[in-house]
């Protein structure tokens, strides 16, 4: 993946981060899972108001929208793994690639574990009682992780300048400081 796609592909992930937190829009329900993988893929996408199209795609109203977290419960395994922030940009990117990509899904499944390749992306999915899950800790690639848990701690650091509480990650030095 070149770094234009990386770029982009993180620029989604943020994007449609906002939008998988909070409230459901109205009217929308992916509906149960079936036996096959792409069917939780489809109700993720349908979650977001993305079955069929691309985001820019979405009225303005639907990309507002948050989605409920209860909701992605039904689509993700590991929702709860880490922090809610960190969540948020995984399934943005995971939405993102699946968006991207839907007419060219293609599945690879050994028992109770499914690859579903989106582009360059590979998103691991796990068969779970509730039925097939995204698993984002094995589907988020290391580098997109690694921006992730900057963008995390520039906002911690931005959260305690403003409210004048000490950040609990980055220990940087800046030059000012060096003195």
């Amino acid at each position: 993946m070149n770094a234009f796609h990386l770029l982009l592909s993180f620029g989604i992930a943020a994007i449609l981060a906002a939008v998988s937190s909070c409230a459901e829009p109205a009217g929308s329900d992916p509906g149960p899972q079936g036996p096959d993988p792409l069917e939780a893929v489809r109700g993720l996408l349908t979650l977001h108001g993305l079955a069929g199209r691309q985001p820019e795609e979405r009225p303005e109203a639907q990309r507002e929208a948050p989605v409920r977290r209860e909701d992605l419960t039904r689509f993700v395994a590991d929702l709860d793994a880490r922090d809610p922030f960190l969540t948020d940009l995984y399934v943005g990117f995971v939405v993102g690639a699946l968006a991207r990509h839907q007419g060219r899904l293609f599945v690879e499944r050994q028992g109770s574990r499914a690859v579903i390749s989106a582009g360059d992306a590979r998103l691991a999915l796990a068969m779970t009682p509730a039925g097939w899950k995204v698993v984002l800790e094995e589907s988020v690639p290391d580098e997109i992780k690694r921006r992730a848990a900057e963008e995390h701690q520039r906002f911690l650091d931005a959260k305690a300048r403003v409210t004048g509480s000490a950040s609990t990650g980055s220990s940087v030095v800046t030059g000012a400081e060096k003195m």
